[in-house]
């Protein structure tokens, strides 16, 4: 169990270095507020390690995300309480300056054999992947345009 424990560093670690990351980011487009951000960057990471500490504890085969994504969701729910302390200080932070880091880091974490697969996988199905992103994209947009004009 100690073991288990112990391998909670290296996360707290990672997790530590991208919210400071995402920190910066919300510095730049947000430089007003820099007060307002940081209890809910601490929540934030808290969220994420209780989340991990669960999936150390509980012996299951489902995946850290699994319970990092309950944890947060039991913390924004209405029934929980502090949810909406919770959420007023977690709603403080945009989506754009949060995601980009993670996003950044995800794209560094690419391996040469993910690579290597996609080139295999040929450009009719990067193609057509492309077409249905843009698809989805274009067709949300013209659902959320017509609800907007008819409300």
């Amino acid at each position: 169990m100690i073991d288990r424990l112990k391998s909670l560093w290296p996360i707290a670690q990672i997790t530590a270095a991208t919210l400071a990351l995402t920190f910066l980011c919300h510095l730049v487009s947000q430089p007003e507020t820099p007060g307002q951000l940081w209890p809910g960057h601490l929540l934030l990471f808290s969220i994420v390690m209780i989340g991990f500490l669960i999936a150390k504890l509980i012996p299951s085969k489902l995946p850290d995300l699994f319970w990092v994504s309950i944890v947060a969701t039991l913390a924004g729910m209405p029934f929980t309480p502090g949810s909406a302390w919770f959420l007023g200080h977690v709603s403080q932070m945009s989506m754009v300056p949060t995601i980009t880091p993670v996003l950044a880091l995800a794209a560094l974490g690419l391996q040469a054999d993910d690579i290597t697969r996609f080139r295999q996988i040929g450009l009719q199905v990067i193609a057509v992947s492309l077409l249905v992103f843009a698809g989805t994209f274009f067709g949300s947009a013209l659902v959320a345009q017509a609800v907007l004009a008819f409300s």
